[in-house]
């Protein structure tokens, strides 16, 4: 048995087993293999901080090697452009074909100076263009996989000229695929950008929280596969405490193995003081980061869902802050886009992130979706843990 945690708490890292995500990776696999028709080839994975977007992005990664692809990976900052066409493309193409071949352009007998110029396929200064050419060309019936994350429209230039050419490289039937990823309203803001319309046709994926028997798996098999054992109800209370939250499930595993690494069994003490140190570490890397962007106006309505105990209905928030329809209509779409909040029912919202609301009542910000978000209402409510004094079991959280 070793003493290595078998968890990958930090953000991006590849989790040791990966679940609910089988049906958007099969569809993708599906997609390379049936040619450059399929929708998925051109994929938008959106999500909350911390629900997986750049774990799901390696593993699509992952599915393109598979078959064979080359798969160029760019975070979408500006200039992401630039290091696609003089960088990564050269790589590949000298892969294919080893290093360039020269040709001499002049030569001064007085000096002895010759000069030589690299001989390509096309003529003149390579491009976007041309080196996709190139590539799908000399990979003859493979081809080449585009991963873009933190996709936004910060670098808006750049995605222009590269979507452009996605588009232009897909009219010629190459052999070409895209993956983007990025929080809902970034995603949001891409698709009303006149200039970027294609993506409009992509396969827009909605990366969602985990449900209640995945997490038991995500956080139970890494255990016994790495030699130890966990109990049904210190698994149950782990479980239960990320709320489906991805981030949290390899969070309190992790902290949780590293309680008494030298203990053949993790043990429910283990178990609740990973939960506690994991709600601070939320409050911090998720939360507040996830508020910082709001204006002050965002956060009075975000305030004023926070606190009712459950959903709120829109009409009554609307009464509470003596606002017209269409102001609190406005709000409640950026928080939406924001991933703050989702919609329960027709007129009812309610908060998105785990221990968002407990984090908005222990810090003072007033004066400062869909199928899958309804199933969260089915998860176990989070472990309620021992009294630090008495010893006795609250029945209430604590706050991050």
């Amino acid at each position: 048995m070793s003493n290595d945690s078998p968890f990958r708490a930090g953000f991006g890292k590849t989790p040791p087993v990966l679940v609910g995500r089988d049906a958007l990776l099969r569809d993708f696999g599906d997609a390379i293999d049936l040619g450059s028709w399929g929708q998925e080839r051109v994929t938008l994975l959106e999500g909350l901080r911390g629900v997986g977007k750049t774990v799901m992005v390696n593993a699509l990664e992952d599915v393109a090697r598979g078959r064979g692809w080359v798969v160029v990976s760019e975070t979408a900052t500006p200039g992401f452009a630039a290091r696609i066409s003089e960088s990564h493309l050269p790589r590949v193409l000298r892969d294919l074909t080893g290093p360039p071949e020269r040709r001499v352009t002049a030569a001064g007998f007085a000096g002895a100076s010759v000069t030589t110029q690299l001989v390509g396929k096309n003529d003149g200064v390579p491009t976007l263009r041309t080196q996709i050419a190139d590539i799908t060309d000399l990979l003859d019936g493979r081809g080449i996989l585009f991963t873009l994350d933190e996709i936004s429209l910060a670098a808006r230039e750049d995605l222009e000229h590269f979507v452009a050419e996605l588009q232009h490289a897909i009219r010629q039937d190459r052999e070409v695929a895209f993956v983007g990823a990025g929080l809902g309203s970034a995603i949001t803001d891409l698709l009303a950008a006149r200039s970027l319309t294609f993506l409009r046709r992509a396969s827009r994926q909605l990366l969602d929280f985990l449900d209640y028997e995945d997490v038991l798996t995500a956080i139970g098999k890494p255990i016994r596969d790495a030699g130890r054992s966990i109990d049904d109800r210190s698994l149950a209370d782990a479980a239960a405490g990320t709320q489906g939250y991805p981030f949290l499930a390899q969070l309190i595993g992790d902290l949780a193995w590293r309680a008494n690494p030298q203990n053949p069994e993790i043990s429910l003490a283990d178990v609740h003081g990973a939960y506690r140190k994991a709600r601070r570490t939320m409050g911090s890397h998720i939360l507040e980061p996830s508020l910082r962007d709001l204006s002050n106006t965002d956060r009075t309505v975000l305030a004023a869902i926070a606190a009712s105990p459950g959903p709120a209905k829109v009409a009554d928030l609307r009464r509470t802050l003596g606002v017209e329809p269409r102001y609190m209509g406005v709000y409640r779409q950026r928080l939406l886009d924001a991933g703050l909040i989702y919609p329960v029912r027709h007129g009812v919202v309610d908060i998105a992130l785990p221990y968002l609301r407990e984090y908005l009542h222990e810090h003072v910000v007033s004066d400062a979706t869909t199928e899958r978000a309804r199933r969260r209402q089915a998860f176990p409510p989070p472990p309620a843990l021992p009294d630090a004094v008495s010893g006795e079991h609250s029945g209430d959280a604590e706050a991050p």
